[in-house]
């Protein structure tokens, strides 16, 4: 296939698709702007949301599933026609580039990435940009969010450019053991990753500041010393220069761990509910999450690995992308294609054990405050704020949610409050 074919049938892929989710994404006015009363936050209702609600979370969700499947059916097909000819004159034009291969690599890295990520641009305009603001979601502007995606994709090229070429680097040098080596060097990658992207990824899209309320900073204190936790920072995040949405989160370790909590969150939110938010990164800090995550996360690119070995034998395999094996840069649509593809066979086991850390962060949430009263109308006020899907499709909960669905959570708090 030539460069100019693919890249036709490419535009008219993501035009289709983008028509596709503009068209399912359509909802009347008078369901997006029905705010919900205050009283549905009331934590007497437990689990219970009215039909008109869960209607209405169900309009917004439901496109995010189809977002999500067209977002990948066109990485895929992206990246079979980049490997099926196209790829090979990129490769070309990047011989003998000043550098070597090591520079051609990491100039070809860059290059799939970026023709994934523009591919993908205007199926992200529709659902990250248009359906928030229909949504009354999003503070943002069109040249704010224009600038976000192009951060992003400088943070994507670079870290494609620095994946191939240590990838190929680490095949060339050690071309019988390279997988082992491999492994080893996307670990060390991974770590690094966690490591620097609180301090170096993340301030390129937020302003973070210190918590300035001095009582509920004590509080928040007195908590980590009651979880034998060794806190870090606690900063406020600038979230409501883009959205809505309330949430918290914890990042790093070491010297860069830190525990954020959106203004957003801050400014709606009772003290006892940010406590109990709180508490709940806590809950993750004291069962290190983070490093268990990047452990089991070495646990997955050993298999990865050690299957791209076994495959490395197989000349056919290869050889459908007009390469001649894992060392040929020419092969990278196809590795790529392979990692897309043994991620999402896995997605299933990575999402559940990400739901079983955040069931005992709520566990641990709850030792802490002892307020189930503040964990449902926490659960509820996310839920509603964020217009979580109030009752999700068991296949979505199994493959995508990385939380339990709001219901259970609910069920669970008011359990141990029993």
């Amino acid at each position: 296939m030539s460069v100019g074919k693919a890249v036709v049938v490419i535009l008219l892929l993501a035009g289709a698709a983008t028509g596709l989710l503009a068209l399912v994404s359509r909802t009347p006015a008078e369901v997006r702007l029905a705010e919900p009363p205050s009283e549905s936050r009331d934590p007497a209702l437990g689990a219970r949301f009215t039909p008109q609600q869960v209607a209405r979370h169900g309009a917004y969700r439901g496109p995010a599933y189809l977002f999500l499947g067209l977002s990948i059916s066109l990485q895929v097909a992206v990246l079979v026609m980049l490997a099926r000819g196209p790829f090979a004159r990129v490769v070309g034009l990047l011989d003998g580039v000043p550098g070597g291969f090591l520079v051609a690599s990491a100039l070809a890295g860059a290059a799939v990435v970026a023709a994934i990520t523009l591919a993908g641009l205007p199926l992200s305009f529709v659902r990250g940009y248009s359906m928030e603001q229909a949504w009354g979601l999003s503070t943002q502007s069109s040249g704010a969010w224009a600038t976000d995606q192009l951060r992003s994709l400088v943070i994507g090229m670079i870290t494609g450019a620095v994946g191939a070429a240590v990838f190929f680097a680490v095949v060339r040098w050690q071309p019988g053991t390279w997988w082992l080596w491999g492994w080893g060097a996307f670990t060390l990658l991974s770590v690094l990753l966690a490591f620097v992207w609180p301090v170096v990824v993340a301030p390129l899209f937020n302003r973070f500041t210190p918590l300035e309320d001095r009582d509920l900073a004590g509080r928040i204190k007195a908590l980590a010393v009651a979880a034998d936790v060794s806190l870090g920072d606690v900063l406020v995040a600038d979230a409501s220069r883009r959205s809505t949405a309330e949430n918290a989160y914890v990042a790093g370790f070491s010297q860069t761990k830190r525990m954020v909590l959106y203004d957003t969150l801050l400014r709606s939110g009772t003290e006892r509910e940010t406590l109990f938010v709180v508490a709940h990164e806590l809950g993750h800090e004291a069962e290190s999450h983070v490093l268990k995550n990047i452990a089991l996360s070495s646990v997955g690119l050993f298999g990865g690995f050690g299957l791209l070995a076994l495959l490395s034998g197989r000349e056919e395999w290869w050889s459908w992308a007009g390469s001649s094996g894992p060392s040929d840069l020419r092969a990278l649509p196809l590795l790529v294609l392979y990692a897309t593809v043994v991620g999402l066979l896995t997605l299933p086991l990575q999402s559940a054990v990400s739901r079983s850390f955040e069931r005992r962060a709520d566990q641990i949430a709850l030792s802490l405050t002892k307020d189930p009263e503040a964990a449902v109308s926490s659960f509820r006020r996310l839920a509603l704020s964020n217009l979580a899907d109030l009752a999700p499709p068991r296949a979505a909960v199994a493959l995508l949610y990385s939380h339990p669905p709001t219901a259970e959570r609910i069920r669970a708090a008011l359990d141990r409050g029993t």
